[in-house]
């Protein structure tokens, strides 16, 4: 991945490498690349009117608020057939499904978090997404109502890998965003069930216990071993809002960094598309307009952009209309050709009757094929997650 981040020139500290790639750095009064050794250095830089800076992780200090320059689109190639790569991704679900149900066992119980078998289900989603994303991303959008909470935090780890990894972070830091993602909701095992799980509006007393659950939660990430600054950050800061509407503290922007940003959009992402006691999920693209609705205010729109982006124009399990008159199910984005991904269909729109599925690599020239409209399932009682 690349050694270069951007950071707002507000962010940058001493002990930071100033890269000669920055836009605009050189203009003969300044040295376009060196430590940051000085405060002096900082406020010249500012006095340049630059908004952003590029740092060189490797030869200086890193900061939460610093994003990678250069995206890593590679990824998303898939390296392993779809059909093959559900079996291993099948495997890291389940184990995901036993181990998270434990870990909420045991946060119950009031025992601390046994951090090992965490990383290493971390590392075995990181590991399912290189070979290929879809895979998982199929998975998490089969869901079981009454299951929310272990799959949400399941999902939102799956996210997180997909996206972190799209904007370049290193592996090794993909892999504590993943760790930290799956634990970023486990103060909700001490909210009580009634609140929890009410299936109308939250009075508020009950909306005040509701949001203890971020406490909650850093309570007991603090009081067990080995547990990182990024877990922390990304339990502390995803319902936090970047003009300071959010909870349980209300910072603004300037006091939210990088991960507590993508921690907030994977989060609502997820919790969205889902369906809850108290609402019906929305569909993969309706879910982005709303994350669009929800940016100037809420969330970082530029991540929000790269998010979109990342998922593709059709996100795994988007419900489309072909041109032949057919609806299917999107089972792989194609990032080369993000208008024409893999799908699988399934009915048949005009006859109203389903058939036997059949999948389309629409990017094929053998495939004429096309995607004319996205559907909403409802509309027509399909469940997709029985496609999947």
């Amino acid at each position: 991945m690349s050694q270069i981040r951007r950071i707002p020139i507000g962010k940058l500290q001493l002990g930071m490498y100033v890269s000669d790639l920055t836009p605009g750095i050189e203009d003969g009064q300044l040295r376009a690349r060196g430590f940051i050794r000085r405060h002096e250095t900082i406020d010249k830089l500012i006095s340049k009117g630059l908004s952003e800076i590029y740092i060189d992780i490797y030869k200086g200090i890193d900061s939460p608020y610093a994003l990678p320059v250069d995206q890593n689109t590679a990824f998303l190639k898939p390296r392993v057939k779809l059909s093959e790569e559900r079996l291993q991704a099948a495997k890291v679900y389940d184990e995901a499904r036993g181990l998270v149900s434990n870990l909420l066992r045991d946060i119950k119980l009031g025992k601390p978090i046994n951090i090992g078998p965490v990383e290493s289900l971390a590392e075995d989603i990181n590991n399912s997404v290189l070979n290929n994303p879809n895979a998982l991303l199929c998975l998490s959008a089969i869901r079981e109502k009454d299951q929310y909470l272990l799959e949400h935090s399941i999902n939102v780890g799956i996210l997180m890998g997909i996206f972190s990894r799209y904007l370049g972070y290193e592996d090794n830091l993909v892999h504590q965003l993943v760790t930290g993602a799956l634990l970023h909701d486990i103060g909700k095992i001490r909210v009580p069930f009634n609140v929890l799980h009410k299936p109308g509006k939250l009075d508020e007393t009950e909306w005040t216990e509701m949001k203890r659950h971020v406490p909650y939660g850093q309570e007991v990430l603090l009081k067990s071993q080995g547990i990182s600054e990024i877990t922390l950050a990304i339990c502390g800061l995803h319902h936090e809002r970047l003009n300071g509407t959010g909870y349980p503290l209300a910072l603004k922007a300037e006091d939210i960094n990088n991960y507590g940003r993508l921690a907030a959009i994977v989060d609502v992402y997820d919790a969205i598309t889902a369906d809850r006691v108290y609402h019906k999920g929305r569909a993969p693209a309706e879910a982005m307009e709303f994350l669009l609705e929800i940016a100037d205010g809420h969330l970082d729109r530029n991540l929000v952009n790269q998010f979109i982006r990342c998922m593709g124009v059709y996100p795994v399990s988007t419900l489309v209309e072909l041109d032949n008159g057919r609806a299917a199910v999107v089972i792989s984005s194609n990032h080369a050709k993000p208008h024409s991904p893999t799908v699988r269909a399934i009915y048949n729109l005009r006859q109203k009757h389903y058939e036997k599925p059949k999948d389309l690599d629409l990017s094929s020239p053998l495939i004429e094929n096309k995607i004319v409209a996205t559907l909403n399932p409802e509309d027509y009682d399909i469940l997709v997650k029985d496609f999947l």
